[in-house]
């Protein structure tokens, strides 16, 4: 699962559109649409992977 599907997942659990999280967050129109193709979350899996390591301790949320 992609960063952006689980955003999508979250976002409609809390019964908000992705655009509605776009305004509350104070992204422009279209900044989490483009995380669609993004390959930086399959990168950071796979650094992380290498390392042994979870995705949150490479950003900082867990020591």
């Amino acid at each position: 699962m992609t960063i952006y599907e689980r955003i999508k997942e979250l976002a409609r659990v809390k019964k908000i559109s992705i655009r509605e999280l776009e305004k509350q967050l104070g992204f422009s129109n279209g900044t989490i649409r483009n995380w669609i193709n993004s390959t930086n979350s399959q990168s950071l899996e796979k650094v992380a992977n290498y390392f042994n390591v979870s995705t949150d301790y490479l950003l900082g949320r867990s020591e």
